[in-house]
């Protein structure tokens, strides 16, 4: 009876153990977006029952269930579709969340993670890879153009292997470097070493709770690029290649027909009162050989129109293939490209060889790593004259219509006519001869180790090295141009050497950085989510360079050091920099609505003095999910409402290297009784006393959707304060000739809005986007301790670098205006000159003399407005998208050769013929026509030639058409898309120079507009 008792009590108790267990079995997994990221803090709940959890940092969650045969699980994520999955029995899971609309589940790339786009506290623009797809963009900073708002990009130059943009992230806020710092796959970089087909992600960080976490070099704005990665499945290839014919968007117009340009330098004598220099019988005689022609009459008596010889549409071929795939445990990517981009300027061609390898692995449900591994080599070839193609505007202009191309025995032609200068340059031969070439290699590697030792604990160590190197030769050669009409030698083409030279220089760099997280991430009573971070960060910048020289060279085609015979020289120099950091986060959300963040970083520079060189840089921001008040549930206007706001201070670096220590310069020279002796001197003024640049920066931002986030709009308005702005100091010729030092010398303030709106809708089977961003910044000074005045200025209360001029009010028309009006006593001023305002006297008063005194802020270079739109469309397998960039408020200077008359012996543009002051055409524009060098006050620098430099342009239009798949199949592929793309077609300007996003830039190099046809196939 006993044994059948304890029996039974055992029987009871393993029943019940079995049911206990079926009871309690715990299911795991991770949850993904439908491309296989991880989604952190997403909800999972058992149907029915109050059992709920979130996912960790890596996605992944634990749950248990009573009921593992019949109970369904419900995934859900803000911005995503929610999703019931019954379990049947199964214990590991995998789950894709498909998007919803709009994008606030989206997860995004921020400063040492990942965080979804509900729960940001911060100002912060994405660009995902389909605004970079398929467009010709020849450097990543192209891609951000006109596509993020906050976001001015300026692309000033179009050359080959030079056509980076510079970025500035709401505005500019110092006087020295104002660039944004670039970290791509976690370490610094440069936007140009990275191949855009590459880029998944670009993330700007723009207020100080976003960036705050990189405090050294933040206060300029942060971009953060993620590279693409390998996903699960077989190996896949994607192939693109597209070709393009690029011209300049604008080039000077110049005269071209050689006996009107003498007839009209002949009129600008004549009203100088000076004789003709261009006489009767040279002008007939040129006419006479014109019309009589013969075998070599273009080349005695030329009409050259040199811009059109010299610039050229080129030639552009990129190629691209992407290797892909891996297992549950391991993904791959490997990606090579190749471009081969020839300028405009003849001869000028650049050749970027990118290889991309990235490897991802998961060893444990508890550890994974990484490898990046990206390669770069660029060759760039282009002219050895006067600072290489993009001095080449400048050149051809000073090349006039009558210069010859060549002799009738071969050689380079000058002119048989008497022209303004003695030194007579063939622009041919400034482009056909010498050697000016680049090699540039860039290495990126990285490596990342994480482990979860605890549930939400996650430990990641990254070290990775950035090197590069670059070599040159530059190879002055000696070329003579000949009288095509004598065949007399007239002149030497050169850069003032008076024989063969070469340099050669070679310079490397090296950045190493290890950085280590720890990330915890948890949930409290089902209602508190707790992320925290804690990091170290060091780096180290070593560069080393050498240069060589010699001069002797036999022949223009022998252009090898050991070749040279005379007059060696060599230098070379290293420096170094190093970084230390200290940083933390800590997130708090509760219930999804109410969120804070806290960033601290605490960063010791080596530019700065040991007592003067850490500097702490904190953040605050919140925010407020009105979306998810109980209040909002029964509206229908609504789909997303959230208002934030941001404090913080940020650092800035950026300044030469040892300016806190005296420096010695090796190599000096003294006389010691008519004997040269060797010595050392120090050439620079030393401030021990520098420190840390700062940057405070304010935001409140306001983000909305409606019509389930079909419609989004976000608002910002922000302003920064920068103090402690690094300068160099001004200093008296009387302290010797010493170069001054760096110090703690300014503030400026800037502050302004933002908006940014995009709309999607899909209208029967056409899907539909459209996108609008604008900026409105106002920058000025708030304290400089010295004005720095010249034709831009620095002081209080103004714009940086604003245009500080003689303002000019219009033509004098009469000899009475010009006798009762103030005007300068250097020069006479008659009827047909520039009349200018006189403010120099008492209190702003006239004083009657015009003078460098009447100067006054006349405009500004930097823009107040900046903006960008776009829209798309598509329809079965047609797509159209067309994409608007410009800017509004800023001018520019359009003096100098390229617009002045005969400046120093140059051409003259075709805007000047008909369009000056005459007695008979006093309703012109221009100034009555003399050269630039007259005895005239008409080409001072004054507002008259100041210029609107707002634009819209056009940036990019693009159609393209991809093949049904069950016709791609038939020749064995998974994708084929055709496409045609337009980009810089089209600008709207009111300014008078060149291109208006050049001549703000500062640079001569003609941007392009290119036209380019494509393919891009899956297989």
């Amino acid at each position: 009876m006993i044994k059948l008792r304890q029996t039974l009590i055992l029987l009871c108790l393993l029943l019940y153990t079995a049911n206990l267990y079926a009871q309690k079995q715990t299911v795991t997994g991770m949850v993904t977006d439908n491309g296989g990221t991880p989604l952190v803090g997403a909800t999972i709940e058992l149907k029915g029952k109050k059992s709920l959890v979130t996912s960790d940092a890596n996605g992944k969650f634990s749950i248990a269930t009573n009921n593992p045969s019949t109970d369904v699980l419900v995934f859900s994520y803000v911005g995503f579709q929610k999703r019931e999955f019954s379990l049947n029995g199964q214990n590991n899971l995998t789950i894709s969340l498909q998007p919803g609309n709009g994008n606030m589940g989206e997860v995004v790339i921020v400063g040492y993670g990942t965080q979804k786009r509900a729960d940001l506290t911060g100002a912060v623009s994405i660009i995902k890879a389909d605004v970079l797809d398929d467009r010709p963009i020849t450097d990543a900073s192209q891609a951000l153009s006109g596509t993020a708002s906050g976001v001015w990009v300026n692309q000033s130059s179009g050359q080959p292997g030079s056509d980076g943009a510079s970025i500035r992230i709401r505005g500019i806020g110092t006087l020295g470097n104002s660039a944004a710092l670039v970290i791509v796959d976690g370490l610094i970089s440069a936007m140009a070493d990275v191949n855009p087909s590459d880029i998944a992600s670009i993330t700007v960080l723009k207020d100080a709770a976003s960036a705050a976490i990189y405090g050294s070099r933040a206060a300029n704005g942060v971009i953060l690029i993620e590279t693409k990665k390998g996903k699960k499945g077989v190996p896949q290839f994607d192939f693109t290649t597209s070709f393009g014919s690029q011209r300049a968007t604008d080039l000077p117009q110049q005269v071209t027909n050689s006996i009107q340009f003498m007839n009209l330098y002949n009129q600008a004598l004549a009203n100088q009162g000076k004789p003709a220099f261009f006489t009767p019988a040279t002008i007939s005689q040129y006419q006479t050989g014109e019309n009589q022609g013969g075998p070599n009459a273009n080349l005695i008596y030329p009409n050259n129109d040199w811009f059109g010889m010299i610039f050229k549409p080129a030639y552009m071929n990129d190629n691209n293939l992407k290797i892909s795939g891996g297992t549950d445990a391991t993904q791959y990517l490997v990606s090579f490209e190749y471009l081969d981009q020839d300028g405009i300027v003849k001869n000028d061609n650049s050749k970027r060889y990118s290889a991309l390898v990235k490897l991802n692995s998961r060893i444990t449900k508890a550890v994974d790593f990484g490898v990046n591994l990206n390669l770069l080599h660029w060759d760039q070839n282009q002219s050895w004259y006067n600072g290489g193609s993009n001095g080449m505007l400048s050149e051809v202009m000073r090349a006039l219509p009558m210069y010859g191309t060549y002799t009738p025995t071969g050689q380079y032609a000058g002119t048989w006519v008497n022209v303004i200068n003695a030194q007579v340059n063939n622009p041919y031969a400034m482009v056909d001869e010498g050697l000016n070439e680049g090699l540039y290699n860039t290495m990126q590697g990285s490596a990342f180790f994480n482990v979860e030792p605890l549930k939400g604990l996650k430990w990641n160590v990254t070290g990775g090295i950035n090197y590069g190197d670059g070599q040159g030769q530059l190879f002055d050669p000696l070329i003579y141009v000949f009288n095509p009409l004598t065949g007399a030698q007239q002149s030497q083409v050169g850069n003032g050497s008076v024989t063969r030279s070469l340099t050669d220089s070679y310079s490397n760099n090296m950045r190493t950085t290890l950085y280590s997280t720890l990330t915890y991430t948890r949930t409290f009573a089902r209602d508190h989510n707790i992320t925290a971070l804690l990091g170290y960060n060091q780096e180290q910048y070593n560069q080393r360079s050498f240069q060589s020289y010699y001069e002797g060279f036999q022949t223009n085609t022998l252009t090898e050091l050991n070749a040279g015979s005379i007059n060696p020289q060599v230098s070379g120099t290293a420096s170094a920099y190093a970084i230390r950091s200290y940083f933390g986060r800590l997130n708090y959300a509760f219930k999804d609505k109410y969120l804070l963040e806290a960033n601290l970083r605490d960063d010791g520079s080596s530019r700065f003095a040991p007592d003067r060189r850490w500097g702490f840089f904190p953040s605050f921001s919140a925010g407020w999910r009105i979306i998810e008040e109980s209040f909002m549930k029964d509206q229908n206007i609504f789909s997303n409402l959230k208002l934030r706001a941001s404090w913080g201070r940020l650092g800035n670096d950026q300044i030469g290297l040892y300016g806190y220590i005296p420096t010695l310069n090796l190599g000096r020279i003294y006389d010691f009784n008519s004997q040269i002796t060797g010595g050392i001197a120090q050439t620079a003024l030393d401030n021990p006393n520098i420190t840390w640049e700062t940057s405070t920066k304010k935001d409140v931002g306001l983000e909305m959707g409606f019509f389930q986030n079909s419609l989004s709009i976000e608002a910002d308005y922000f302003n920064e304060q920068r103090s402690g702005i690094l300068q160099s100091l001004n200093i008296p010729y009387d302290i010797g000739n010493l170069s001054p030092p760096t110090v703690n010398l300014a503030g400026v303030n800037n502050q302004g809005w933002e908006l940014n709106a995009n709309y999607t809708q899909n209208i029967g089977q056409v899907k539909f986007k459209a996108g609008f961003n604008v900026t409105h910044v106002r920058n000025k000074v708030t304290y400089v301790l010295t004005p720095q005045i010249g034709n831009n200025v620095i002081e209080d209360g103004q714009p940086i670098n604003a245009f500080y001029m003689v303002k000019a009010t219009g033509i004098f028309q009469t000899q009475q205006q010009v006798n009762n009006s103030p005007k300068p006593t250097t020069n006479t001023t008659v009827p047909g000159d520039i009349q200018y305002q006189d403010i120099s006297g008492p209190n702003g008063t006239p004083d009657g003399i015009i003078d460098a005194n009447d100067r006054q802020i006349v405009g500004k270079p930097i823009p107040t407005w900046t903006y960008g739109a776009n829209l798309s469309a598509s329809y079965r397998g047609v797509d159209v998208s067309v994409l608007v960039q410009g800017v509004g408020d800023v001018q520019s200077y359009v003096g100098g050769n390229l617009y002045f008359p005969f400046f120093n012996g140059a051409g003259i543009t075709t805007n000047w013929v008909g369009n000056t002051w005459t007695p008979a055409n006093t309703n012109a524009p221009l100034p009555r026509l003399l050269q630039y060098n007259a005895p005239t006050n008409n080409y001072m620098t004054s507002s008259f030639w100041l210029q609107n430099a707002s634009y819209t342009r056009v940036k990019n239009i693009q159609a393209g058409y991809t093949v049904p798949q069950r016709i791609s199949e038939k020749v064995k592929l998974k994708y084929i898309r055709i496409y045609l793309d337009a980009q810089n077609p089209f600008t709207f300007t009111r300014f008078k120079g060149l291109d208006p996003e050049s001549a703000v830039g500062g640079s001569q190099y003609p941007n392009m507009k290119v036209i380019t046809g494509g393919v891009a196939v899956k297989f």
